[in-house]
């Protein structure tokens, strides 16, 4: 009897483990179509793109877009949909305040928005916001049912605070934007979604879901980030100085820092209380700060000393 030499061995070998990768797989059609449903909907007549490729051609860039609530950013900056901005800066530096009576502005404006604060209950917000719309520390009864009519229909409040995941924040995004046509939303912050701040994997994976969301839902997603403790903070953070990964600042559509400007104490300053900084604008050529002024009365931020508060209602 003859012995195989090791090449056929080896021939022998390949063919058996050839047969069994080879096997007759049946394939549903109906639930293979089904799961692509999604990626259906992205598939659209060019035609259908009329009105915007119009406004590409014939609209200033500057000009596109939601108003911030101080005029003279007006051709500087605009807040777009299908846009990703993330607000930044030093703990205490009143983000949340801030990104809270934009949002205001922007109801006015004919948007809806949702505020996901997972660092602040629902009630502080709303009390924020309300004197924030009254121009009044303490708004009376008559005022605040005025606040609650205006924000009825336009304002929801995701009622969780502490940790969440990264796929609960998205599945609040798309059924707002899908069932309840909210445009505008606040994550606030991305810390509570992604709590080691050395998770830079998950930080870029998070970040980079929030963009193709804002894009697919054409919404705009404001995200709320802090800024890397420093020894001296009397010096404003830059893109460099936001904790986490590098690939939240490349990711972002938009980067905006919020620094309130150091005050000496028992000396009166008349200069501003807060500066803020864009830093990165993707759609828009613009890049610079702008001086704010800081009404303890009605919570908001003037861009003008002697400018009278704002009434939204």
């Amino acid at each position: 009897m003859s012995t195989l030499s090791s090449v056929e061995k080896v021939a022998i070998q390949l063919d058996e483990h050839r047969k069994t990768r080879v096997k007759t797989q049946e394939i549903n059609f109906e639930d293979y179509m089904a799961n692509r449903k999604e990626d259906f909907a992205h598939i659209k007549p060019a035609e259908n793109f009329r009105e915007e490729l119009i406004e590409e051609f014939h609209a200033e860039e500057s000009t596109k877009g939601l108003h911030l609530p101080w005029g003279k950013m007006a051709d500087k900056y605009r807040i777009r949909r299908g846009e990703l901005t993330v607000w930044t800066g030093f703990n205490g530096h009143m983000k949340s305040m801030v990104t809270g009576f934009i949002l205001l502005d922007l109801l006015s404006q004919g948007e809806k928005g949702l505020v996901a604060s997972f660092e602040m209950k629902p009630m502080k917000t709303l009390r924020r916001m309300a004197s924030q719309a009254v121009g009044a520390s303490k708004p009376s009864e008559q005022y605040i049912d005025k606040f609650m009519d205006f924000v009825a229909g336009k304002l929801w409040i995701y009622d969780q605070q502490g940790e969440t995941t990264p796929d609960r924040v998205y599945a609040v995004i798309t059924y707002c934007a899908e069932q309840l046509g909210i445009t505008q939303i606040i994550v606030d912050s991305l810390m509570k979604v992604i709590g080691d701040e050395d998770d830079y994997n998950g930080q870029k994976k998070f970040v980079g879901k929030l963009q193709s969301l804002a894009r697919d839902l054409n919404i705009h997603i404001h995200l709320v980030t802090h800024s890397r403790k420093r020894e001296d903070e009397n010096k404003r953070p830059g893109k460099q100085d936001n904790k986490g990964s590098g690939a939240i600042v490349d990711q972002t559509d938009n980067f905006a820092v919020v620094f309130k400007i150091p005050k000496k104490p028992d000396i009166e300053d008349t200069g501003p209380d807060f500066c803020l900084y864009f830093d990165k604008q993707r759609h828009g050529e613009w890049e610079g700060n702008i001086a704010l002024w800081f009404d303890e009365n009605s919570l908001q931020f003037k861009q003008n000393p002697h400018d009278r508060a704002k009434h939204y209602v």
